[in-house]
């Protein structure tokens, strides 16, 4: 199963974690865990990119591995917050049909 924890500091989310496999399916064919990746993925370098946040305020880690990710930033702004937010979308419409396969939590940190 896929944990998806969000980190939030009153509202304001400044992270998440993604850990696990989903056991959909085999390695390499798996549609939830290669949908929960984009979105990561997607999420981790639009922080940069579009957000404008610098690399050096953004902390992360991978092992694909394992299913791990983990993003954090060290400052926000509204662009961040939209990303954050559209990133929690995906996993929450990824939920309705995929239940099983994946969890989300919400963290104050």
């Amino acid at each position: 199963m896929i944990t998806v924890s969000v980190y939030m500091t009153k509202l304001i989310i400044n992270g998440f974690t993604v850990d696990g496999h989903s056991d959909y399916s085999e390695a390499g064919i798996d549609i939830v865990c290669a949908a929960v990746s984009i979105l990561s993925y997607t999420a981790l370098n639009s922080i940069n990119l579009v957000a404008g946040i610098e690399p050096e305020n953004i902390n992360y880690s991978v092992d694909d591995e394992t299913g791990f990710m983990s993003l954090r930033t060290l400052v926000n702004n509204d662009k961040a917050d939209v990303i954050y937010r559209s990133f929690i979308v995906g996993i929450e419409l990824l939920l309705e049909d995929y239940g099983e396969y994946i969890t989300l939590k919400f963290e104050e940190v």
